[in-house]
């Protein structure tokens, strides 16, 4: 870890000072202390970090762009840190392909946006030294991990579980009558899955007929959304890479079909989703970088755990609610959601 040093030591003393043009939303939180470190192991190289991120949507770049900017907050630039950003086009032989070559190449830190991405970085670093930090992760198990834990020397990240039990009660909550679910997803995708099989358990114990509708092969994820017509009452996404993809596409089905959305991302609901619970792509973003930097510093990795997200907000889409006119939410939750009109 303190083969890079000298980058990480500047890092620490440019973080000091004020941080001009900042993000208002949140200030950076502390630092590791400089202990860390010491001044005979200062060398003159630049960390590396290969980025790879699963998919380009606006959730998975608007992570990475959260990412990137907290590291500037920190001053880590771009002559403190390299960072090789590679993008696999939601293909996860393509992730595979790319961290293998980020190891290969002899990166310092691998940093994994989603969990296809997350599970190619992890085995990529199997057999070397190289740190991997994940983000945009809904379900520590899929990698193999543990909740709160640094379950291996290298590997640790940001999860931001969905709250589907959650979602579920806000649907229940706007149709009292609903006795079906939709469940559209990509079975290709692990999160997806497991989140998925949460919805099932959930909709049994709710006493809801719960539909699986998978997008796969040729499909579009707005083929399947139209496919649901008349046979549910609602449809549910988790955070879901594919089909945030045609999110757009998905939404004007969903209108169209005169289906409730629910979804695990708010740029879901940005685009036209009835409602979401969860995290903030912002949120993912800047906390994966404060653990890559503390990392950077030369921090102990026992010491940053993988950290899993708790309290979910609630985002609701106005227009959307408003032509769903059999609908409506209790007064108390509109008000403590964000709303896109």
């Amino acid at each position: 870890m303190f083969r890079r040093i000298g980058s990480a030591l500047l890092c620490l003393a440019l973080a000091a000072l004020p941080l001009a043009g900042c993000s208002t939303e949140e200030e950076p939180s502390s630092l590791p202390s400089s202990s860390l470190v010491e001044s005979s192991q200062v060398q003159e190289e630049t960390y590396t970090i290969g980025l790879v991120q699963y998919n380009e949507t606006a959730a998975l770049d608007r992570l990475r762009e959260a990412f990137m900017g907290r590291l500037e907050e920190w001053g880590c630039g771009e002559e403190m840190v390299k960072i090789d950003y590679q993008n696999a086009g939601g293909e996860a032989s393509k992730a595979v392909e790319i961290c293998d070559g980020f190891v290969e190449d002899g990166v310092d830190m691998l940093v994994a946006i989603a969990t296809p991405a997350a599970q190619a970085a992890i085995s990529a670093a199997a057999d070397s030294d190289v740190t991997v930090v994940f983000a945009g992760v809904s379900d520590v198990e899929t990698l193999g991990l543990e909740e709160g834990a640094a379950p291996s020397e290298k590997i640790t990240g940001a999860v931001s579980p969905t709250p589907v039990e959650s979602l579920i009660d806000l649907a229940l909550q706007a149709d009292p009558d609903m006795v079906s679910l939709g469940l559209l997803y990509d079975p290709a995708e692990a999160n997806s899955l497991a989140d998925v099989e949460r919805a099932k358990a959930y909709c049994a114990e709710k006493g809801l007929t719960a539909v699986e509708a998978a997008v796969e092969g040729d499909q579009t994820a707005e083929s399947v959304m139209a496919s649901l017509a008349g046979k549910v009452d609602a449809v549910f996404t988790p955070a879901d890479s594919t089909v945030a993809s045609q999110a757009e596409a998905v939404a004007q089905a969903a209108k169209t079909a005169g289906l409730p959305w629910y979804t695990g991302a708010d740029t879901f609901v940005e685009s036209g989703a009835l409602a979401a619970m969860g995290f903030t792509q912002q949120e993912m973003g800047q906390k994966a970088a404060d653990m890559a930097v503390e990392l950077i510093l030369g921090g102990d990795i026992a010491d940053v755990p993988v950290y899993t997200f708790s309290g979910p907000q609630t985002f609701v889409n106005q227009t959307t609610l408003s032509a769903l006119e059999s609908l409506s939410f209790p007064e108390e939750t509109l008000q403590a959601a964000y709303i896109y009109q």
